[in-house]
């Protein structure tokens, strides 16, 4: 589905580089990024795990959704109970999550490690357009314990996966990448947009 006139008013002011893309018909293509970890044990004392991206950002992104994922693999196997068990885990994982973004600028998303079913939600509350992430920019993703999973007994309890999915957008041409913010706004001024002088 085409973005209205007045959508892309409103995402040229937010993001004229995403916007004048989107007007010269520039195809778009999705991409999902991972970052996985795993807990060998349920000991709360643990350092955080790293979770590298599975995927390098080499060219202008724009995640527009996270989810995540996590798993006892071998707790309930073979019981008619596992996917109930696996249900109630995914609503309150006891997993927290700190996310930094690295280089080309660097900054925190979460500063504190933060529950990760409250992180996912950042998306779609504040970054409706999208949340930019520039050419060779990674995403430091660590993960932590905040209390043991229900089922932290016995030689079931390990391993405790966990995913968290940045699935978002790109341009299919990468030439997108060499257009700067004012080049944009000043073509899309010439195109009837009101975008303001300076763009964010």
């Amino acid at each position: 589905m085409e973005p209205k006139p007045s959508c892309i008013q409103d995402l040229a002011i937010a993001d004229p580089i995403a916007a004048y893309g989107i007007i010269l018909g520039v195809p778009r293509i999705p991409i999902s990024i991972n970052a996985s970890g795993s807990f060998s044990s349920a000991s709360l004392d643990q350092l955080p795990i790293d979770a590298a991206l599975d995927t390098t950002i080499a060219q202008r992104t724009w995640i527009d959704n996270m989810q995540y994922s996590v798993q006892q693999p071998n707790c309930f196997a073979g019981s008619i109970f596992k996917t109930l068990y696996d249900a109630c885990l995914r609503q309150v994982p006891s997993i927290g999550v700190r996310c930094t973004v690295q280089s080309g600028p660097r900054y925190l998303v979460s500063p504190n490690f933060t529950p990760l079913e409250n992180f996912v939600n950042l998306m779609a509350s504040r970054y409706v357009s999208g949340w930019p992430l520039y050419k060779q920019q990674s995403i430091e993703v660590e993960f932590i314990l905040l209390q043991a999973p229900p089922f932290a007994v016995g030689d079931n309890a390990s391993p405790y996966n966990v995913t968290l999915t940045f699935n978002g957008w790109q341009f299919l041409d990468h030439s997108v990448d060499e257009i700067s913010v004012d080049s944009a706004a000043e073509a899309l001024r010439g195109m009837g947009l009101w975008v303001p002088q300076e763009c964010p």
